[in-house]
């Protein structure tokens, strides 16, 4: 049996732990003839000629963000034949899977949440009978009986953490020379916080598991001898729940000699920061870390019940800084009760805090959240959420109220993000480099025309960081 999982192009670049977990579970327990990834996230080229490649594998499944699933769909056309076998997986399916399966019957099945069993478990079952597998007992499937779509619920972690054999990403198409630049690695899974706002706890639990400091030393002197990378990235939401096991993953980095920077790019939480970690976290290697800070305004912040207070995020931003660690914002745009003004409260909060830059992202209301529910009452949709995710220059308004109109979240997004530096916000991929800059500058003179030095300096001062930081990463 060939298998292969194909990673649409998403937002961005960067290789899927995910896949690359599946890969390495499949190869330690599946007899497969062929393990193969198809990253389209990574490789853009000759796109046809792997198109039909994948067309012969016998399992075809396809990690699906809500922001791919349209590309997935595309490609799944282009690849279905009537002897292989569609799998959906990823973070759009376990939030919607029976809904995903109803309206595309081109794939036959899905998988919810984490996939590693889930996916074992029905290969063997497709194994033995292909026409009729025997799905009774596999957690976390999607599929259909008869005319109706079942899910046998959330997908169940077969294996402690420690215990699961490391990301493979020799399999991914995209892997040129042997080489990762930027590792991404996972120390951790799930979430036990609420925010109103968030699907991470639907997505991977609402538990929150930790793999130990030796593990995740171990993978990282293994992986660099695979991959060859000086850097790595730690994918994890809650990276320092547990202080006391980041400053010990600290220490090991800083006793084994561990010469590698790093950074906390999908965010981490103020409340669990202090001064004593973030030395040890800049001693270790760690030169940047992201803040989900939501919004500067102390009443909306207080009502997605992140569990946090303004006050810890003024604490923690101080405490990066003094020990040297960039700090970069991530605010949300339509959060409830919020309008312009609050928007506009919320740069200054931003521009006051100094950090190197931050993302004022549209709102997207995922079902199952809190949010979900709010705005089912209180807003008027004008999309649907799945097709609410802006990438490039074409912002998105999934709904909008009587208090924060669609035109005034359109220019919210233009305006907080030329503010705080946030000029990727302004680019498309599709575009090339001069189309991209000329329209930076459109948007900066149309919304901060005032601004137009600070934004020449702010260029210039990145720019050079930038290069000082590659130029001494390379003698040393």
């Amino acid at each position: 049996m060939r298998v292969c999982i194909v990673d649409p192009k998403g937002i961005h670049m960067g290789f899927n732990t995910g896949i690359g977990y599946l890969v390495a579970y499949l190869r330690s327990n599946f007899d497969a003839s062929e393990v193969k990834v198809f990253d389209f996230n990574n490789n853009g080229r000759d796109i046809d000629e792997r198109l039909r490649e994948i067309s012969g594998f016998d399992i075809i499944g396809f990690s699906m963000k809500s922001f791919t699933r349209e590309s997935a769909l595309k490609m799944a056309r282009k690849v279905k034949t009537d002897k292989n076998i569609l799998i959906a997986g990823g973070p759009h399916i376990t939030l919607d899977g029976v809904n995903f399966l109803k309206d595309n019957p081109i794939f036959d099945y899905g998988v919810s949440g984490e996939g590693e069993l889930t996916l074992h478990k029905l290969l063997l079952a497709i194994k033995a009978n292909k026409e009729n597998p025997d799905l009774a007992g596999i957690k976390g499937l999607v599929y259909r009986l008869s005319a109706d779509v079942i899910s046998t619920g959330k997908s169940e972690r077969g294996q402690a953490l420690d215990t699961l054999p490391y990301p493979d990403y020799t399999a991914f198409d995209s892997l040129e020379d042997g080489r990762i630049l930027n590792y991404p690695l996972v120390t951790s899974r799930g979430c036990p916080y609420l925010c109103t706002y968030c699907c991470v706890k639907d997505v991977m639990g609402k538990q929150w598991f930790a793999r130990s400091v030796e593990d995740i030393i171990t993978e990282l002197i293994q992986a660099k001898k695979t991959y060859g990378f000086e850097s790595f990235n730690i994918q994890d939401d809650n990276f320092s729940l547990d202080v006391k096991r980041a400053k010990a993953f600290c220490d090991a980095m800083i006793e084994r000699g561990l010469d590698m920077t790093w950074s906390c790019p999908n965010g981490i939480r103020a409340d669990k920061l202090d001064d004593e970690l973030m030395a040890k976290m800049h001693t270790a290697g760690c030169f940047a870390v992201a803040m989900g800070i939501e919004s500067g305004v102390e009443g909306e912040f207080n009502a997605i019940k992140k569990g946090e207070k303004l006050s810890d995020i003024v604490t923690a931003v101080k405490l990066a800084k003094k020990n040297n660690i960039w700090v970069f914002g991530n605010f949300i745009i339509g959060l409830p009760h919020s309008n312009l003004k609050s928007i506009y409260a919320s740069v200054k909060f931003a521009k006051e805090l100094k950090l190197e830059s931050c993302i004022f992202n549209l709102i997207v209301p995922f079902p199952g959240t809190e949010l979900w529910g709010w705005a089912n009452e209180n807003g008027r949709f004008l999309m649907d959420w799945k097709d609410g995710f802006t990438q490039g220059k074409s912002p998105k308004i999934v709904f909008e109220t009587d208090e924060f109109s669609r035109a005034d979240r359109i220019k919210a997004y233009w305006k907080a993000n030329i503010k705080c530096n946030n000029y990727f916000a302004c680019m498309d991929e599709h575009d090339s480099l001069a189309s991209n800059i000329i329209n930076v500058w459109k948007k900066i003179l149309r919304y901060d025309p005032w601004g137009t030095p600070v934004h020449l300096l702010w260029c210039l001062k990145h720019f050079t960081r930038i290069i000082t930081r590659i130029k001494s990463s390379k003698n040393a």
